[in-house]
């Protein structure tokens, strides 16, 4: 399977357009809701964020890294010379470690923050009752963020009713490839977040994302010339059995930092 380089923004919204949605900034005129995506056919708002810039390239992100560091040293968290020795995040005490990962997950909980804002906005602008929402989360660069930790961050992100303008999350890599152990094989992933699995009445309906994910599957291959199996690794209800994401890795590009090496001293 080769690696693809598409503009994920622009080919998705074509694919929205082919799919019988409506892109919002593509409309003529004045603008009425700031959502990326609407689909009427099935009552859902969506909006489209990636994951895509490696956080050791973001001086907002070194100078709050730094910061905390010096913390650390002054509460005694840690030394000098025991921070210079961290090569892995799993060698840093507890409390380092959670200051740490907070700053990792930045990037995801600020796409939650907007999706939010921008799903209900364009509920209540456009009359739109009844429709629910569905964020698209891409991996398409930002390694750090592996899939197991995009759940398990979304799991307490979106915990207790919080970001409650989302109904859905799907979550997929494009240009980005991953494998697993026990399946070598060079995969991307679509997968889907709900939030009450035994409520589904209140998700993004099944059927929907499914016949989405069919249909960009195709898409994709017809833009990028790449040929794509189709494997359904869930259930009925639209569950898989077990969790499939903890030991799935992306394919990293040669020179990229390992998800585990990304603390510099």
């Amino acid at each position: 399977m080769a690696f693809s380089n598409i503009d994920v923004e622009e080919v998705f919204g074509d694919f929205v357009e082919w799919y019988g949605g409506i892109v919002s900034d593509r409309l003529k005129g004045k603008r009425t809701f700031n959502a990326d995506y609407i689909f009427h056919d099935a009552k859902v708002v969506a909006e489209l964020k990636t994951l895509k810039e490696d956080p050791f390239k973001n001086k907002y992100f070194l100078k709050s890294l730094d910061n905390k560091k010096r913390e650390w040293i002054q509460r005694g968290y840690i030394t000098v010379s025991e921070l210079n020795a961290v090569t892995r995040l799993k060698q840093l005490p507890e409390k380092c470690r959670r200051d740490t990962e907070k700053l990792y997950i930045r990037p995801l909980k600020t796409h939650l923050e907007k999706a939010n804002l921008q799903i209900k906005s364009t509920k209540t602008v456009s009359g739109l009752e009844g429709y629910k929402g569905l964020l698209i989360l891409v991996s398409d660069g930002n390694f750090l963020l592996d899939p197991k930790s995009i759940r398990l961050a979304l799991t307490g992100l979106v915990a207790n009713g919080k970001y409650s303008g989302i109904n859905t999350i799907s979550y997929l890599t494009v240009n980005v490839v991953t494998t697993r152990p026990d399946d070598p094989t060079l995969s991307r992933l679509w997968t889907n977040f709900f939030r009450d699995a035994d409520h589904m009445q209140g998700e993004v309906s099944l059927g929907f994302l499914d016949d989405l994910f069919d249909k960009w599957a195709s898409f994709y291959s017809e833009v990028t010339g790449i040929s794509l199996r189709k494997i359904s690794e869930v259930n009925e209800r639209g569950l898989t059995e077990v969790d499939l994401l903890k030991s799935t890795r992306f394919v990293r590009p040669p020179k990229s930092r390992s998800p585990d090496e990304g603390f510099p001293s």
